[in-house]
């Protein structure tokens, strides 16, 4: 949309009058609007405008369509979540947005939406900005303490905002309310190159002039601040009577005295920096009160929430008595309203609340009519508006449907114009391809806006979540277990550099049993591999022969396993199936009216299960995604494709709590499509169940949602098309051999929640079909991650702020044997509570109706161990507490937070520890990582790579998951692609004698060094070598020689390989590539190229055959030329 396109002269009718209203400040209440209405004339203002909604979803909503509605740039202003009590580590979501918001109004942005808690917390009055511009000067040596102070946090790599690394002079930074990190090089102090880069593949951007890296932090003292801070805190302690409040608030006090760089909001009420809303407001800013009846209401609960919260956290020492000024004053905030321009819209007329109106306006429009099923009506509408005069603007949502819907519009011979600059020059119909929730007419200037929402089911997501995608198993660092190929499990000690006379090397140190230690050639790390499976395995004895027995037991044991695997896919391709008709005009109106837009991995997982069922071949595909991901929507496409073809389809379940959502999810989902839908488990009563088996063998019930109830020899289909399993790992081993002959004949779909790494995928590509899903929907929001101490008080407050919003809270307590007496310990701390209790060894039918009990809301605690099913999907629990967090692995507080945040809710997970134990180092760095990571989908490869090792297990099965944790994942990998594929590859010994290492000065990180090592080893092809080189030129500029000889000598092995090079060597300017014997020699490729390099090539036939290279000056051209003989052997056969 074009910026003032909209204007209240050109619409007409009270419109001027409201405006000049608006001008002159007086206070003014509108009615009967509808919320596009609301958003119009929230655009049209020629003032500056806050518009303040009751929640945060509301307020980007508004700033999409006011966006949409006036072309204006709209800023959101976020809530801090949590403003009263000391968190020692928050995740900072809702801080950086909230941070993001006040820059943009201080800076008089057009428009700025807001939840009304945002405008009642405190604000800085001044917040640091630094801007960097290429060709200007900034003390490089001072950048990381100014960075520090700005709430900026060093690390050694970069994922999320308030992050930076530096790299030599190498800025990488990423800044807050940046779209993009930044990547800025350094000559001595001058900035000389500004380059943001895509976080997801490391792409460098277009280059910039300037970046303005806005503060990470609302807390900026200045030197006066930390003593009168330090004497507030101290008088507040001595206010505490109660011992243990005392003794709490004092540990508080000693914390925040001891960091004397912090940055914690809880100090806002003692700095000279802090301020309210209203001192910040541009000048003539014009407030809108969204619906002012709901904000009053809204208001009232949140001062009341405030202040109980206060005094219930006071009580237990966890706030000091000036927490309650993190809101401003509720009589302070009415009286200041007063002296700003302010207006309230309201659905319905109504007494606004807030002030006191002295004039009222009742504009009313008509909406539009829904046209999601018959573009004829659309037309037909068009063409009347048209005929009466009036002007039609459409807002399709994105630039495809724009463009098609303009294409069928032209073969309807209907006409569209472009969009002129002003309302006054438009005539006719014009298609935009901005989104906009719902439509209006406008009568007094005969103007129809047709929605995007009017016009599709489908809701575009605003914003695209990405995974960074990457090798799950990366590098290993100083500390971990490492797998060398030959020599087995030992443990990374350090790096050592070695200097000889024939150039320096670095080497990876590893220690094995009996203190034996070995040391790697860094450029052979391609042997070398992070142990990833048990937590602590034993050490292998270098020399010994028992890791080769192990091996061999393993080779074994994959032998059998991929013979068995190729045999099941033999007999699948020979098996002939159902192929079911694709019937596409019902299951397009199916698909249609599914409410959201598929994820690009659902679209994929959708086509490929389609291509499944509509050829001869008997499907049997296993579809992976996590929890609120979309599988069960991909399932339900196959189920309705199935039912179309007249069969029928069961989905089993391991749990009647998993049976009881997807028959819920099914019988909403299907209610409109004429589909039969029964659920079968032990709910059902005895007459029930008869109904059900009659209904399945009559063929009048076309899809049975059950347990493994399903598999008793009672149950009979009358024409059973489809198969769909969840969770088939977690069904007994009686029940997957029913499962097994079941499944020969009919297509199966197997979904489950535990991802499995894409090198398993790839292995098994061809053998095992796997459709994966890993895109989490754009609606799911960061869940607000807290590490802090465990107390009563916490524990009260946490749910009594979750319970007071009618949501669900998790309490996970990991021991058996108390769960009982913490849970009545729980009890008493919450006495207004429902509580209930599940742990792994209570009877099935005991643990289910417990889980039952949550589920159906008749509960809203739920005290737990870690069985807490993956499957089951509780959109209302929406605050997760673990007991004891440091003693759990980060998968699994990484898998437990996913838990909670499955709505539009804002999630809160509280991961505790006790004060008064000693956490280990390991345990310390999972929490902070847990912590770092909160935007959906960061830190990966950090939290995932056990979880996938599990799912790997899962596919393999449990013998399988036995022999990974032997020789750890990557070497388990590596053998079966092996045994799969039949191809073995020798790795060549080296005697290269030239400087390649990684110097210190290049990359000075050790975990650095080793991952750029391990990047570089994995090298297989030309291809690849051009990725590394630009990676490493991107990351930390220009190569070193030594450098780039490590990355030449990575090409010239991985060609070796192909011919089974025995030993490359290059000594004093002779290089040589020794074979294993004279066969290799008969090889024609290798006769062409030693015909096409005669030139610089010989033949030494004293021992084992060599081809000796010589006559080049210097080293990398030699071990070029020996990677460029090796390459056109390689591609002669195809010349």
């Amino acid at each position: 949309m074009k910026r003032n396109f909209f204007s209240f002269e050109e619409i007409g009718g009270e419109y001027p009058a409201y405006a000049e209203d608006i001008r002159r400040g007086t206070p003014t209440a509108v009615f009967g609007v509808s919320d596009s209405l609301k958003y119009l004339l929230a655009g049209m203002t020629p003032l500056p405008v806050v518009y303040i909604t009751a929640d945060a979803f509301s307020a980007q909503k508004a700033a999409e369509n006011i966006a949409a509605l006036s072309g204006k740039k709209v800023s959101v202003l976020a809530a801090k979540d949590e403003v009263l009590s000391y968190r020692k580590a928050l995740s900072k979501d809702s801080l950086f947005k909230r941070l993001k918001g006040i820059y943009d109004l201080t800076r008089g942005a057009d428009i700025v939406t807001a939840e009304l808690d945002a405008l009642l917390q405190l604000f800085p009055k001044k917040l640091p900005c630094l801007t960097l511009t290429e060709g200007e000067d900034f003390d490089f040596v001072a950048l990381p303490s100014t960075l520090v102070r700005m709430g900026y946090v060093r690390s050694f790599e970069v994922e999320t905002q308030g992050v930076f690394t530096l790299r030599g002079d190498i800025l990488d930074i990423y800044p807050v309310g940046a779209e993009n990190p930044v990547r800025i090089d350094f000559f001595g102090d001058t900035v000389e190159k500004i380059k943001p880069y895509d976080l997801f593949t490391g792409t460098r951007l277009q280059s910039v002039k300037s970046v303005e890296i806005l503060s990470a932090t609302d807390v900026v003292s200045c030197e006066t601040d930390r003593a009168n801070v330090l004497a507030a805190i101290e008088k507040s302690v001595k206010e505490f009577k109660n011992p243990t409040a005392y003794a709490r608030a004092r540990e508080i006090a000693d914390e925040l005295r001891a960091d004397e760089e912090t940055t914690s909001s809880f100090l806002l009420p003692l700095l000279k920096n802090s301020t309210d809303f209203f001192s910040l407001l541009p000048e003539n800013t014009l407030l809108i009160f969204d619906e002012s009846k709901t904000l009053w209401d809204k208001f009232n609960a949140l001062y009341k929430e405030h202040e109980e919260r206060f005094y219930r956290l006071k009580e237990g020492g966890e706030v000091f008595g000036f927490s309650l000024a993190q809101y401003v004053k509720k009589e302070f905030f009415l009286e200041k309203l007063q002296t700003v321009r302010r207006v309230a819209m309201q659905t319905f007329t109504g007494n606004p609340f807030f002030f006191q109106p002295l004039r009222t306006y009742n504009f009313s429009v008509t909406p539009t009519a829904k046209y999601l099923n018959g573009v004829s009506t659309l037309l037909t509408d068009i063409a009347n508006w048209t005929r009466g005069g009036y002007r039609v603007l459409l807002y399709c949502g994105d630039n495809s449907r724009a463009v098609k819907l303009g294409e069928y519009f032209g073969e309807e011979y209907l006409s569209t114009v472009k969009l002129p600059d002003t309302m006054s020059a438009f005539k006719g119909v014009c298609i935009l391809d901005e989104k906009l929730d719902k439509g209006m007419v406008l009568h007094e200037c005969k103007l129809a806006i047709i929605g995007t929402g009017d016009l599709y089911t489908k809701v575009q997501p605003t914003k695209r979540l990405r995974r960074k995608r990457g090798d799950m198993f990366s590098a290993p660092e100083v500390g971990d277990f490492v797998v060398h190929e030959t020599h087995g499990i030992g443990k990374a000690v350090g790096m050592r550099k070695i200097e000889t006379t024939d150039g320096i090397k670095e080497y990876v140190a590893i220690a094995y049993k009996d203190g034996d230690m070995l040391y790697v050639p860094a450029e052979s790390m391609d042997v070398l591999s992070k142990y990833v499976g048990d937590e602590n395995p034993a050490l292998s004895k270098i020399g010994g022969a028992d890791f080769e027995r192990v091996k061999n037991r393993v080779k074994a044991s994959l032998k059998k396993l991929a013979f068995d695997l190729k045999k099941l896919y033999a007999e699948r391709a020979e098996n002939r199936g159902y192929a079911f008709p694709e019937n596409t005009v019902f299951m397009q109106e199916f698909e249609d009216a599914f409410p959201h837009e598929l994820t690009p991995d659902q679209f994929s997982s959708v086509q490929e299960i389609k291509g499944d069922m509509c050829s001869e071949k008997v499907m049997d595909r296993l579809l992976c995604g996590d929890v609120g991901f979309g599988k069960t929507e991909v399932a339900f496409r196959a189920v309705y494709l199935c039912v179309l073809a007249g069969k029928q389809a069961a989905l089993m379940c391991p749990s009647t709590v998993l049976c009881s959502q997807h028959f819920n999810t099914a019988m909403q989902r299907f209610s409109d499509f004429g589909v039969s839908v029964a659920c079968l488990n032990r709910f059902n009563t005895p007459k029930e169940q008869a109904k059900i088996l009659e209904g399945l063998e009559n063929g009048k019930i076309d899809l049975v949602v059950g347990t493994h109830r399903l598999l008793s020899s009672d149950v009979k289909f009358k024409n059973l098309g489809l198969l769909v399993l969840d969770e088939e790992q977690r069904f007994g081993v009686e029940h997957k051999e029913k499962i097994k002959h079941l499944r020969q004949d009919i297509d199966c779909l197997t979904m489950t929640a535990t991802p499995i790494p894409r090198t398993l995928h790839m292995s098994l590509s061809g053998i095992r079909d796997i459709s994966t899903i890993q895109t989490p929907p754009s609606e799911r929001l960061p869940v607000q991650t807290y590490v802090v101490e465990e107390t009563e008080t916490l524990i009260r407050d946490a749910c009594i702020r979750e319970l007071s919003r009618d949501g669900q809270v998790f309490i996970l307590y990991n021991k058996v044997e108390s769960i009982f007496t913490f849970a009545a310990r729980i009890g008493q701390i919450l006495p207004e509570a429902e509580i209930c209790v599940a742990h792994g060894r209570m009877d099935k039918t005991t643990l289910e109706n417990a889980v039952m009990r949550f589920y159906g809301g008749k509960a809203n605690v739920l005290i737990t161990t870690t069985i807490i099913e993956n499957g089951i999907d509780l959109p209302n629990a929406n605050t997760l507490i673990v007991i004891d967090s440091d003693r759990l692995g980060i998968s699994q507080l990484y898998q437990l937070r996913g838990r909670v945040g499955r709505g539009a809710r804002l999630a809160h997970a509280y991961f505790t520890y006790k004060a008064e134990k000693i956490m280990t180092e390991n345990a310390t760095a999972r929490l902070k990582a847990i912590m770092e990571f909160t935007e959906l989908g960061s830190g990966y490869k950090l939290a995932m790579r056990d979880l996938e090792i599990r799912g790997a297990g899962n596919v393999l099965g449990a013998e399988q998951h036995g022999h990974m944790d032997k020789v750890g994942y990557e070497l388990y990998s590596k053998l079966l692609k092996e045994e799969l594929t039949g191809e073995t590859q020798t790795v060549a010994e080296l005697d290269i004698r030239v400087n390649a290492y990684i110097p210190e000065s290049y990359i000075e990180s050790s975990a650095g060094r080793l991952d750029s090592y391990k990047q570089i080893a994995e090298i297989s092809s030309v291809a690849d070598y051009k990725r590394v080189y630009a990676s490493l030129t991107d990351t930390y500029g220009e190569l070193p020689r030594a450098v780039e000889n490590l990355l030449v000598i990575a090409v010239l092995k991985s060609y070796a390989a192909k011919f089974s090079v025995k030993k490359i060597s290059l000594i004093k300017g002779v290089g040589a590539l020794e074979f294993p014997d004279l066969t290799a020699l008969g090889d024609k490729r290798i006769s062409a190229a030693l015909d096409k390099y005669a030139k610089n090539v010989r033949l030494n036939m004293s021992e084992a055959p060599v081809v000796e290279f010589f006559g080049y000056k210097e080293d990398v051209v030699l071990m070029a030329e020996m990677t460029k003989f090796l390459k056109f052997a390689l591609t002669f056969a195809s010349l």
